[in-house]
């Protein structure tokens, strides 16, 4: 079965309509096959456009996000969608298949290489050859040094006592 993340956007609802809202998603998601692997809540955020509430027409400019995490089938995909995008307190709902497997490289253990003191580390040494600094950073370090070396005090050489 496919892995899905279902985004489920709700009305603005007081928390017991949003239990019971969130409850009955749920209940959809498993009673059409689904296996529910994980839920998030998104928060409470801005929509990025006006959304109309379903039965009574109002405008929506904020609401709920919640996502659930699970794998189902393409059939089991399209009945729970056209009954969540149904329900009168959700806004949208969205299924999107995602891949399970990410392609990472495998993780190599540097224990040895992060022990190290950071002068003798082979990274360290590479930022140090390969360190970009702009015309402001460089600026500055000239200022720094020039002011270092004025405050040093100059003493004028004294000429040895002559025979």
């Amino acid at each position: 079965m496919p892995f899905y993340e279902v985004t489920v956007i709700t009305r603005s609802l007081s928390k017991a309509d949003l239990v019971k809202s969130l409850i009955r998603a749920g209940t959809t998601l498993l009673d059409n096959g689904a296996v529910i692997e994980k839920v998030e809540s998104l928060g409470h955020r801005d929509l990025p456009y006006k959304r109309l509430a379903k039965q009574t027409n109002e405008p929506v400019y904020a609401s709920n996000f919640f996502l659930f995490k699970a794998h189902m089938s393409r059939e089991a995909r399209q009945k729970t969608k056209s009954i969540l995008t149904h329900d009168l307190d959700t806004v949208q709902v969205d299924l999107i298949q995602v891949d399970p497997t990410p392609n990472t490289a495998p993780i190599q253990c540097n224990l040895e290489e992060i022990l190290k003191s950071p002068a003798e580390r082979q990274a360290v040494k590479e930022l140090r050859e390969n360190q970009k600094m702009g015309h402001f950073t460089r600026q500055m370090i000239y200022k720094r040094t020039e002011k270092e070396w004025k405050s040093i005090p100059k003493s004028y050489p004294i000429a040895p006592p002559r025979p």
